[in-house]
């Protein structure tokens, strides 16, 4: 059995991107068909958000004729054939994604219709990644650093005092297997010493039982909408980061714990009206003679960024704020 053979001009694309291939036919002697053409399709969808339940959102579905007989008699000539085809991909469509109860996905098929006999059809799959938005990037790169202050106890029903935590991270938005050092600055006002802190890293994936005209902008249950039975939520621990530290009661530490983008980080963070999928690092510290986890959750934007658009933002934003009128005079 002839079988037509699909490649694309890259391995990966971008939303907005033009999506350009060729079907490939080898035959060793003429081959009797109707026509040969190709189709391609991206869609979204959830699954068992409530059991029974599959919801579709398309992005994109169209098809080229590639060839056809002229006469329903005329076969394909023996020999080498390459037919050309191209597509402009939507600039809103989310990135390619696999989750356990949705995910996302872009194929092409060529199709042979040939007469008295199945159409012959192979179908492969292309790949669709996404960058951080400029305004992300300019909100969330462009600062020099984040910090976030969190308070814990340093018991379960005895408390001897608090114990302040100060996380300084270098951004919010990531690219992919980038480093994320994190300072840990501990001010430990409680009666037991600070034997360890620790940022665990999780996907974070928040599904739909139908689509929304409006995405929800995180991936936590009381933000969305829906009713609970309409709603799923699913987090995966994909990387663990510990360190043995000793911070005396009364006392202070500053510790630098290394953190790396984990490999396993592969898809983009989005958000559809079927989905958000994102990121999330557990963050917390253990003290002496409790099994207390003293920890919280901070959400962090992994895709791809253009290190020199980056800066463009950064310049011009310095532009503006160098140009800006003066305030009002008040006497």
């Amino acid at each position: 059995m002839v079988k037509p053979v699909i490649t694309f001009d890259q391995e990966v694309y971008m939303p907005g991107d033009k999506v350009s291939g060729t079907v490939t036919l080898e035959l060793a002697k003429p081959l009797k068909a109707r026509s040969v053409f190709v189709n391609w399709w991206g869609y979204n969808r959830s699954v068992n958000v409530k059991f029974p339940s599959l919801k579709y959102h398309t992005w994109i579905n169209d098809e080229k004729m590639l060839w056809v007989s002229k006469d329903g008699k005329t076969p394909i000539p023996a020999g080498k054939h390459v037919y050309s085809f191209s597509f402009v991909l939507p600039k809103d469509c989310p990135p390619t994604f696999k989750g356990s109860n949705g995910d996302t996905c872009y194929r092409a098929q060529a199709v042979i219709d040939i007469p008295w006999s199945l159409k012959t059809r192979v179908k492969e799959e292309f790949t669709v990644t996404k960058a951080v938005e400029e305004e992300i990037v300019s909100k969330s790169r462009n600062r020099e650093k984040w910090f976030h202050d969190h308070l814990f106890s340093s018991g379960v029903f005895f408390s001897s005092g608090p114990i302040k935590l100060r996380i300084i991270m270098p951004h919010r938005a990531y690219k992919f297997g980038e480093p994320l050092d994190l300072e840990f600055l501990i001010t430990n006002n409680s009666g037991v010493a600070v034997k360890e802190i620790y940022a665990d890293f999780f996907t974070r994936a928040h599904y739909h039982l139908c689509n929304q005209h409006t995405p929800c902008a995180t991936f936590f249950r009381n933000n969305c909408p829906l009713n609970d039975d309409q709603q799923k939520n699913c987090s995966k621990r994909i990387s663990t980061n510990k360190m043995k530290i000793r911070v005396e009661p009364h006392s202070e530490g500053t510790f630098t714990l290394p953190v790396v983008i984990p490999e396993k980080a592969k898809t983009a963070s989005f958000a559809t009206g079927l989905m958000t999928f994102g990121y999330s690092l557990l963050i917390g510290m253990k003290v002496e003679n409790t099994l207390l986890r003293n920890e919280f959750f901070l959400t962090v934007i992994i895709g791809e960024i253009d290190d020199k658009k980056a800066l463009e933002i950064k310049a011009k934003e310095l532009e503006v704020s160098e140009t800006a009128a003066p305030p009002a005079y008040e006497p």
